[in-house]
């Protein structure tokens, strides 16, 4: 099928460049210059791919995002714009928090090579995904989880890894390793993201416990949907399957995103309270992308924040996000809980996090995320290397 591609931008030279080299790329485009030509072509279309100017007369990017939302556009959104990086940026990150697919920002005048690059990206993610493709992969045993590790940055031995996060992965038999962005969303949409979190949940305790019999005592994190979040029986349905492989509630992380503790506060304050009460870690992921009320935040029974890789990716290329990151360690361990940094990829961002006393991070400078045998190696020689540096000490 051929992914389809709409333009809003008020500049039509702008949106016929962008068309044309679409269109060498194989996506089918309409180019509209106006809301009012936009809508008509968007309820006709369904396109995969939308480019929108932040800069409209008739309307803002930011109204317009709001109102894709209200249309439930699963269509990945690209932004462009001749403002600087930090608006396109803080843009992007409103239409994470209305729950879009945001695919990226180009600013103007706009490269072709850039222009290719996020076109390609964007095509690699249109194979279209049915719900009963989904359904059938969950059955299936089609689903995998990857394990990503996470260091103690205090740790003066090499990678101290105390933790991992459990991903999910689609081995799909002709596609390959689809990763989550392109099905997480069709599964919360279409109420298979139950089924799916329940995969997840009983497949990490399994190889939390195998894990431990091999004298690997590894805390494990787990992504929960905030759809989940509404559900009076999941403390008990999560306890229950670690009674069945005898593990401690404290070996388990359940990870919850900020815009989604904050969907309806009253319901998550009960849910996420009997979690803690039961003896899980809570983490509060993404910190930093949503708009929550501190207070509600110091409210809420977390015993860690994770910053979002947004801002740690930038920490050699902005001093801002230097900034906000400090802000928020800071801010963190004066409610009493810990720091996780995700996304980190350099050394540079490793040792300013070091120099905040930030309590852990993850990202590919550390690993990717791994299978279960290669991660199970990856710790061993992570333990073997830690020895050898005590010993030379």
């Amino acid at each position: 099928m051929t992914p389809k591609l709409i333009i809003i931008d008020d500049e039509e030279d702008i949106g016929n460049y962008i068309a044309d080299v679409a269109e060498e790329m194989g996506f089918e485009t309409v180019v509209t210059t106006t809301a009012d030509e936009f809508w008509p072509a968007f309820s006709t279309t369904r396109p995969s791919v939308i480019f929108l100017d932040l800069m409209m007369p008739d309307v803002d990017g930011i109204q317009f995002l709001r109102l894709l939302s209200e249309q439930e556009c699963a269509a990945e959104i690209i932004l462009i714009s001749g403002s600087d990086t930090r608006i396109l940026k803080s843009a992007e990150r409103i239409g994470h928090t209305h729950g879009l697919r945001m695919a990226g920002v180009l600013q103007k005048p706009i490269l072709i090579g850039d222009l290719e690059a996020i076109l390609e990206k964007a095509n690699l993610g249109q194979k279209t995904i049915s719900e009963s493709e989904l359904l059938e992969a969950i059955r299936s045993d089609q689903m995998v989880l990857h394990y990503q590790p996470k260091i103690n940055l205090s740790s003066k031995h090499g990678w101290d890894i105390t933790a991992c996060e459990a991903l999910v992965r689609w081995n799909h038999p002709e596609q390959g390793l689809i990763l989550p962005d392109q099905f997480i969303p069709l599964a919360e949409q279409t109420g298979l993201i139950s089924q799916l979190t329940d995969f997840v949940l009983v497949t990490a305790i399994k190889q939390s416990r195998l894990w431990q019999n091999e004298g690997i005592p590894i805390g494990i994190a787990v992504n929960i949907s905030a759809q989940l979040l509404s559900e009076l029986e999941l403390p008990d349905k999560i306890w229950a399957v670690m009674e069945k492989y005898h593990l401690n509630p404290e070996s388990l992380t359940l990870e919850i995103t900020e815009s989604a503790a904050m969907a309806d506060v009253g319901l998550t304050m009960d849910i996420l309270t009997r979690l803690r009460l039961k003896g899980f870690s809570l983490s509060l992921d993404d910190f930093g992308t949503g708009f929550s009320s501190l207070v509600q935040l110091h409210r809420m029974p977390f015993n860690e924040m994770k910053i979002d890789k947004s801002f740690v990716m930038e920490i050699g290329d902005d001093n801002e996000a230097k900034d906000i990151i400090q802000s928020i360690v800071s801010l963190g361990h004066n409610l009493g809980l810990q720091l996780c940094a995700e996304g980190v990829v350099t050394e540079e961002a490793l040792k300013f996090l070091r120099s905040l006393n930030c309590d852990s991070a993850q990202g590919y400078l550390i690993s990717e995320p791994l299978p279960a045998d290669q991660f199970s190696q990856f710790i061993k020689d992570s333990i073997s290397a830690k020895q050898s540096s005590k010993t030379f000490a």
